[in-house]
């Protein structure tokens, strides 16, 4: 496998570990150092922070990450019109779409079917339990998602109310 390709893999395969994937990842930063910004002395900062701390540390038990793995799908799968040497964004996108649509309702046996070594551990649950924790984690990202939009919501409305209690003295 070239150099790119296996970088790529080996940051995916460790970001399934941490139960996050990289844009996940990013968006809790981003959000924690706006808090931060914000100034910890204000006890509504320091408690975004812990809530964002406690986001992370809840993801790490995540069994089956269903981004990740068509992530690391489309990153071992080379396609006879790409170049292996290098990871194409587009192409990557391309095979997102598609390997989203064939694992649909039989993940197990589509992830099993590609035969990626790193992978092969999952496959000591039956597929039930696969496809169980597969349509769990799609809930678990769309709640994370919507956890880290309020949590914004509530850094920008303290924000605002700082802004007017500075105006008024």
């Amino acid at each position: 496998m070239p150099l790119e390709r296996f970088a790529m893999s080996m940051t995916l395969l460790e970001r399934l570990s941490s139960g996050l994937s990289g844009s996940e990842m990013e968006r809790i930063l981003t959000e924690m150092e706006k808090a931060l910004a914000a100034g910890l002395s204000n006890p509504k900062t320091a408690a975004l922070m812990g809530a964002y701390i406690h986001v992370i540390r809840e993801r790490q038990n995540t069994v089956i990450h269903r981004d990740l793995l068509l992530n690391i799908a489309a990153t071992w799968i080379i396609r006879e019109d790409e170049n292996p040497a290098v990871v194409n964004p587009d192409v990557h996108q391309q095979k997102l779409t598609l390997f989203e649509e064939l694992s649909k309702g039989a993940a197990h046996d589509f992830f099993y079917s590609l035969g990626i070594e790193p992978l092969m551990p999952l496959f000591n649950i039956s597929p039930e339990e696969f496809q169980t924790l597969w349509e769990y984690n799609t809930v678990e990202i769309q709640k994370l998602s919507e956890a880290l939009r309020q949590l914004s919501s509530h850094r920008k409305a303290g924000l605002k109310g700082q802004q007017r209690d500075s105006e008024s003295k």
